[in-house]
């Protein structure tokens, strides 16, 4: 196992700055997910610290070593890529093997790790297939295990799972989380699907432009997004957002909305008075048939144990989605209140996107 540290690297494609001043540490043993939306860098970063991509201005360290000036071969890690990129030619055993080989490795060993490496795939049966006789998640399962055999120091994953169907993926993500609690290799998984990066990774790292957003647990970053980006990445269904001005009425610190409704917020928020905010609140914290925000529904989606429901509220027409349980039935344009608790409320300042 070995540490990653990225020390105010930065990468640049002719003029144009792709990764700005990033420094992040990886533990020894821990899964990073890097997410974030198309663009934002996530594969450059990784591709620099495979060594594919040269950095511009920063340091690598690997295992405490320096690695900006080593190829991908030197620097001891394995990775797994979205295409499976199997020889066609070879089997199963031939394709695990192959950069086994390649190094010389006595085949009492390249055997020995073959074995262990199928027998924590699920791949001892197939051995002796060529990838045209495997299934989607077979091939994936064979490109992992072309990894694991290598016995490295770090294994890097780019969208891996991206060319699987929704089922499919399910299964690997699990397969995945639990080859990483066997082997408890340092692992970087990149990936635009947040709730890959919230079911499988130890912490996240939000990317946004090139710059990080925000670092930290999965549950931490659903429950404290440091700003309006991350708020909105975070989650799915994706949280709600609506302007307000922080009043303060009789007893009650309350946020004014431009729908004409009003959030109770907590009492904290006193000091805010007169301050322009941005309130967010998840679907599944606001609550339908109770409360005093006025609003009609526009849409009902079932989902099967959940229904999604979107409210228009006020003459805003401000769209709102609430998360409910299936046996709470809703029509179209039926009137509805609706109710947030104020430890719910997300509250961002309006003009940096900060939370307050």
């Amino acid at each position: 196992m070995a540490t990653i540290s990225l020390k105010n690297v930065k990468k640049s494609f002719g003029a144009v700055e792709v990764i700005h001043d990033v420094s992040l540490d990886v533990e020894h043993g821990e899964f990073l997910a890097l997410v974030g939306p198309s663009g934002c860098g996530k594969s450059t970063l990784l591709r620099m610290l495979a060594g594919l991509e040269a950095v511009t201005a920063g340091d690598i360290m690997i295992a405490g070593n320096k690695v900006n000036d080593l190829s991908p071969r030197e620097r001891n890690i394995a990775m797994v890529f979205q295409s499976y990129a199997l020889y066609p030619h070879m089997t199963v055993r031939q394709n695990m093997s192959f950069n086994l080989r390649l190094s010389r490795t006595p085949k009492v060993e390249q055997k020995k790790r073959v074995n262990e490496a199928a027998r924590m795939l699920g791949l001892e049966n197939l051995l002796d297939r060529k990838p045209a006789n495997l299934s989607g998640g077979q091939r994936q399962r064979v490109a992992m295990g072309r990894a694991v055999v290598r016995h490295p120091e770090v294994f890097l994953f780019d969208e891996p799972l991206s060319n699987l169907d929704a089922k499919l993926r399910v299964q690997m993500r699990a397969e995945i989380k639990a080859l990483h609690q066997k082997v408890r290799t340092t692992s970087v998984y990149v990936t635009h699907d947040q709730i890959e990066a919230m079911t499988l990774a130890d912490r996240i790292v939000v990317l946004n432009g090139g710059i990080i957003e925000q670092v930290g647990r999965p549950l931490d970053l659903y429950r404290q997004p440091a700003n309006l980006f991350v708020a909105g990445f975070i989650g799915s269904p994706a949280m709600n957002f609506i302007d307000a001005e922080i009043v303060q009425k009789d007893d009650a610190v309350i946020g004014h909305c431009i729908d004409g409704n009003d959030v109770v917020l907590p009492a904290t928020y006193a000091k805010n008075a007169g301050q322009t905010v941005t309130l967010g609140f998840r679907p599944e914290d606001f609550a339908l048939g109770e409360g005093s925000i006025q609003g009609r529904v526009v849409m009902v989606e079932p989902t099967g144990a959940q229904t999604l429901v979107s409210v228009s509220t006020g003459p805003a027409d401000q769209p709102f989605l609430a998360v409910v349980d299936a046996a709470d039935e809703f029509d179209i344009d039926e009137a509805v209140t609706a109710y947030i608790p104020p430890e719910k409320v997300h509250v961002f300042d309006a003009k940096s996107g900060r939370r307050l």
